[in-house]
This record gives C-alpha cells, structure tokens and sequence, in this order.
C-alpha cells in the first residue's frame, strides 16, 4: 500500500504574497505592530497548510522559507531606494 503525498505550490513563489506582506511589514511604526502582523500572517499560513491536509511536522520549512522571502525582499527594497 502506498502513502498518499499532498504537493502544495511553493510560498515561496507566491510572490504578491510575499511583495504585500512586506511592503505592510515595512510600514509597521511599532515593534510590537510587526511582531502582531507576523504572528497574523504565519497563523493563517499555518492554517491553509494544514487545510490542505499537510502535516504540522512539515508546515515548519515552507514558513520559515516564506518569511526568508519577505525578508530578501524588503532588503531588495531598502537597497533600492538608497
């Protein structure tokens, strides 16, 4: 008998995704804004993962990859308008 494997496209090529969140990141006034914003963002991807029946042990990657990409991103931005 053979497992069943569910492929979910990539968060990391979800790249609207990754330009909004960080561009709404950037904009934070507060510490504690950004800290509220990412625990919001990263609940609800945690969510639609596990919706799409991936396991919890293996929801950690895909996040920690998605919030790389944000994070790249507003690094290209900064270096941009410099």
């Amino acid at each position: 008998m053979s497992e069943d494997q569910i492929i979910v496209f990539p968060l990391t090529r979800r790249i609207g995704k990754i330009r909004t969140v960080a561009a709404t990141l950037s904009g934070m006034k507060t510490d504690n804004m950004a800290r509220a914003y990412r625990l919001q963002i990263t609940t609800g991807l945690l969510s639609h993962l596990g919706k799409l029946g991936v396991a919890p042990i293996d929801q950690h990657e895909p996040i920690f990859e998605f919030w790389r990409a944000v994070f790249d991103e507003i690094s290209r931005n900064m270096e941009g308008a410099a």
